[in-house]
């Protein structure tokens, strides 16, 4: 006798919770099983290596590993709760028996298929992870200096060198990387925010207002992005926050971009029919208009966090990014130079490290167009 589905449906959920992955893996759902069940090795394998090496919050002190910490506890519980929802979400849509899919499940189903997007997804998610919990990575302190065995080649102690402080040059490429996706990330979700909402307001309202917004536009453009970011930071200081600011506010490229999607979003039938029965103009430009203009929006912001991190090296390799002794991909690239022929390894390692990271967020941009751009299927 077949078992009712709310039996199946209580027994796949409590497997969720004990593990999660294994009910979509009792559901027959073997990609999405293993995907969480992945996640959450990686997830497990971190928090054994932070545990082996005593770097968790309350076993060495809150004040320097909390961040990292935090953040994954916080993982380990979003992949629980993701499970569950999701789950249900699939067993409600079999039990209705509907096979129909939304855009973006449309989308994830052709992303899913795109090997190029695919590997630039999981060069970010690596670099991300990385730098996300550096602290539990590294080996010692980055700013610790040898300087009885400075400019030391690759070793077992030193797999990548040590430059010439005698510091460890992997371990100040893994703290690296927060600076590069930190700045980068930040800046490109203010030019996100900024342009975004400027694109919005010029492509829906035209007259007056797209005619100011553009010229503003064209003002900040005309300017020679390096030269105002160079007189901004040696007006305010090289600190984190003012390249986050500088980047953020002065990118503005997305704007345009979201200008000529709204332009044809805004005459489409449904936005006619909201207007003529009077819905606020609020509600229409976050209901109907920004839902179908996002898509160009996410793929030129994956593509800029790229350009960011470029930015940000040559900043610091100008001298112009963050203030030494904090370790950061440019200013490696930047010390570096003095010593090309005796200790190769201090330019090699930070330049692969910016050329695989922007490689990343190339081609999953890239792919990202593909798959959200219906009239590429």
């Amino acid at each position: 006798m077949t078992r009712p589905a709310w039996t199946w449906r209580k027994t796949d959920l409590v497997l969720t919770l004990l593990l999660p992955g294994l009910g979509h893996l009792a559901r027959g759902l073997r990609a999405k099983g293993m995907l969480f069940l992945g996640f959450l090795a990686v997830q497990g394998a971190t928090l054994g290596l932070a545990v082996s090496k005593g770097r968790l919050a309350w076993l060495a002190g809150p004040s320097k590993y909390w961040f990292s910490t935090t953040v994954l506890l916080a993982f380990l519980v979003a992949v629980w709760a993701l499970a569950q929802l999701d789950l249900w979400r699939s067993i409600r849509r079999m039990a209705v028996g509907s096979s129909v899919l939304s855009y973006w499940q449309m989308a994830a189903r052709r992303f899913s298929k795109d090997l190029k997007g695919i590997v630039g997804l999981l060069i970010i998610l690596c670099v991300l992870h990385i730098a996300l919990f550096a602290p539990f990575f590294v080996r010692q302190d980055p700013l610790k200096m040898d300087l009885v065995n400075f400019l030391a080649g690759p070793s077992i102690e030193h797999p990548l060198g040590q430059d010439n402080f005698g510091r460890d040059v992997l371990d100040r490429l893994i703290y690296g990387s927060r600076v590069a996706l930190g700045i980068g990330a930040v800046a490109t979700l203010l030019n996100m925010l900024f342009g975004g909402a400027l694109g919005l307001l010029s492509g829906y309202f035209r007259g007056a207002t797209d005619a100011v917004i553009m010229r503003l536009l064209e003002i900040i453009n005309s300017i020679p992005f390096l030269v105002l970011a160079l007189l901004v930071i040696s007006l305010w200081g090289s600190s984190v926050v003012s390249l986050m600011l500088v980047l953020g506010i002065f990118g503005l490229g997305p704007a345009r971009i979201i200008r000529s999607e709204v332009l044809s979003v805004r005459e489409t039938d449904y936005v006619l029919s909201a207007k003529a029965i009077g819905a606020p103009t609020g509600r229409i430009i976050m209901r109907y208009v920004l839902p179908n203009a996002i898509a160009s929006l996410l793929v030129v912001t994956t593509m800029s966090i790229g350009v960011n991190i470029i930015v940000v090296a040559g900043l610091s390799f100008l001298g112009f990014g963050v203030r030494p002794p904090i370790p950061s991909w440019g200013a490696m690239l930047q010390q570096a130079q003095e010593f090309m022929r005796t200790a190769w390894w201090m330019a090699v390692y930070p330049g692969l490290c910016i050329i695989v990271t922007v490689f990343g967020f190339n081609i999953l941009g890239d792919s990202l167009r593909d798959v959200l751009d219906p009239r590429l299927r």
